[in-house]
């Protein structure tokens, strides 16, 4: 049978074959093919039934990865447009892109609602609050706002609105380097195309089970959902979002869960590569499909010492403007050999060049940006036709003037193999964990403040090739860098507050004036005065910093941030505590404690109420009361 043209169509295809089929495993709860064709439907249905017409935006904000994707398929079948909103997105910018766009219909849980409450009244008034709640908690400050329960809806029939291949069917808004977020218009036929080609390329079958390990907020989630619900796999999905940050954790959960099918981003690999890991665990595991960072020979030789040949590890390459994935390569044994490994060559329905900065064809070697061609590609920057005509210009080697490519902006070079390199970016556009940001906007909102009167953002790579940002400051008047954050928290997304900051004297300068980037120190230079560790627990929990973060002589009053922790060695740092004094420590406490003598007593407490808690059982016991 052929694949149905649009994506929607799809996976209803697919409701036909596995109607009873488990297609979400979510924590403890499960739904087939049948319970999410009904409940997209439902949606789709609503909104029709509600006057909203084809090609209207419908926002969803949600933290419940099942909300998500029934709102992503019945919004699509509704013949409208997605706009993934985080809920964790401060309350500043998640105005500014409601009004942006002119936002009027968004899908929300409980969590959105309270959200939506702290929101100016006049960004509130012209809004429709769509829940999927059964049991709608309604904030007090949200009375007279319009909320409408779909559920109340009962047409299940599959919608007949007509859609076409070039129709705009998402928005996904990225960092702007003028401190504005910008938003990808994607492309209907551009999603399946990417789907099919995994499917195919990979000759995935019905029961496959894939992980879930991607934020709704970015296009990769995509990925994540349709390729296992358009072959008939399940999408699953960890019940917290703190398996995923804890390594050992995840470790656990992937192999509990049989997992076939891994999509992740390389620094997230790191983090289960740093666990203990044998031969016998992911019995069931395929694939490790790697996107969104290079990845390192050295990581390629760490996972074939435990595992050899037998999952295939595969990297992936592709921009949000050319749609997901464009390039693959199947990683080889031999590679471990490789500095960066190869992002391979275009999949089927691509094209791609390097290209020096004359406009000419770079030679085997060279190295030039990479162009790609494809007409699987976005629709560019929604309202935003001058910074969309500046990335997609006609073809410089083609007469056709509707023949478009994509200048990526990455540099590359194509090897003596045929296969693509990618080396890094012309700009200043950097990408954490897989997420693309701007450093510019970072450096923005930093000037805006009071207590600032220079700054400068870098990436940094840490230790084992995972970048993570600093920050440079010169200050006007004293300030905690607590303040700082606090400040940056009120305007940027977590992923852009910097994981390190530098107070300077002055930034250093080049003969023109520019900040010399290239002169900056690293954190780690900073002068700190050393108060060696005093107790058993301080003198083992450095040692554990000094591995984590690979340098010497930590002292109890050093903070791992300033010395270039990250979110990512948090998570480790949380797993080497919990192998080292078998006690659970929340991620939470060592971002609010950084400090080692803090987080020594914390771990002291933690053992004293685990060892109380035990003797308080037995002597419960004991006396016969349990």
């Amino acid at each position: 049978m052929k694949n149905p043209p649009y994506i929607q169509d799809w996976f209803s295809q697919q409701v036909t074959k596995f109607s009873q089929q488990i297609a979400i495993s979510y924590g403890v709860r499960q739904f087939t093919y049948n319970d999410l064709e009904r409940k997209a439907n439902q949606l789709a249905n609503f909104l029709i039934s509600q006057g909203v017409i084809k090609g209207s935006l419908v926002g969803i904000c949600s933290e419940d990865c099942l909300q998500n994707i029934v709102a992503i398929i019945g919004i699509l079948k509704a013949g409208c447009v997605f706009v993934p909103l985080s809920p964790k997105l401060p309350i500043s910018r998640l105005e500014m892109v409601i009004s942006d766009i002119n936002l009027q219909w968004i899908a929300v849980d409980n969590n959105g609602l309270e959200i939506f409450s702290r929101l100016r009244e006049n960004i509130l008034a012209n809004l429709n609050l769509i829940t999927q709640e059964e049991k709608v908690v309604q904030p007090k400050d949200l009375a007279f706002l319009s909320l409408k329960s779909y559920s109340l809806n009962q047409d299940f029939n599959t919608p007949t609105i007509r859609s076409e291949p070039d129709d705009m069917c998402y928005l996904y808004f990225t960092s702007g380097s003028t401190g504005k977020p910008k938003a990808i218009a994607g492309r209907l036929k551009s999603i399946k195309n990417f789907i099919d080609w995994e499917i195919e390329t990979l000759n995935l079958k019905n029961s496959t089970r894939f992980s879930q390990l991607i934020n709704p907020s970015f296009d990769a989630f995509l990925r994540d959902i349709f390729v296992p619900l358009c072959s008939g796999g399940v999408v699953c999905v960890p019940e917290s979002v703190d398996t995923i940050l804890d390594g050992r954790k995840l470790v656990q959960w992937l192999d509990r869960e049989k997992i076939n099918v891994i999509h992740c981003v390389p620094s997230l690999f790191r983090s289960i590569l740093n666990e203990d890991l044998n031969p016998q665990l992911f019995s069931n595991l395929q694939y490790i499909l790697l996107s969104g960072e290079p990845i390192y020979g050295g990581d390629v030789a760490r996972w074939s010492q435990t595992f050899g040949d037998r999952v295939q590890l595969i990297n992936l390459y592709g921009a949000s403007e050319t749609t997901m994935t464009k390039f693959c390569y199947f990683i080889k044994s031999s590679d471990q050999q490789r500095q960066i490994i190869p992002i391979g060559q275009p999949i089927k329905g691509a094209a791609a060049l390097v290209v020096d900065e004359r406009g000419r064809i770079c030679p085997t070697g060279m190295i030039g940006e990479i162009y790609v061609r494809t007409p699987y590609r976005s629709l560019g920057y929604y309202q935003q036709d001058a910074l969309t005509n500046e990335v997609f210009v006609v073809n410089p080697f083609s007469n056709n003037p509707n023949d478009l490519i994509y200048k990526t902006g990455d540099m590359g070079r194509v090897s003596s193999d045929g296969n693509f390199e990618y080396l890094g970016r012309k700009d200043r556009q950097v990408k954490i964990r897989g997420i693309r940001i701007e450093l510019g906007e970072i450096e923005n909102y930093l000037r805006l403040s009071s207590a600032i009167k220079e700054s400068a953002v870098i990436d940094i790579n840490d230790t084992e090739g995972n970048k993570y940002l600093c920050a440079y400051l010169v200050l006007k008047h004293s300030v905690e860098v607590r303040e700082i954050r606090e400040y940056l928290r009120d305007f940027l997304p977590e992923m852009m507050i910097p994981s390190s900051f530098v107070i300077m004297e002055s930034l250093p300068k080049t003969i023109s004036g520019k900040i010399d980037r290239k002169s900056l120190p690293s954190p780690t230079q900073n002068n700190r005065k050393y108060v060696a560790p005093r107790t058993p627990i301080e003198i083992r929990l450095a040692e554990i910093w000094t591995q984590v973060l690979n340098i010497q002589q930590i002292g109890i009053d050093d903070n791992f941030f300033e010395l270039g922790g990250h979110s990512l060695l948090a998570t480790q740092l949380v797993s080497c505590i919990s192998r080292a004094w078998q006690v659970e420590i929340p991620l939470k406490l060592l971002f609010d404690s950084p400090i080692l003598a803090t987080q020594a007593e914390s771990i002291e407490t933690l053992l004293w109420m685990k060892n109380h808690s035990s003797a308080l059982l037995e002597e419960l016991s004991e006396e016969g009361e349990l």
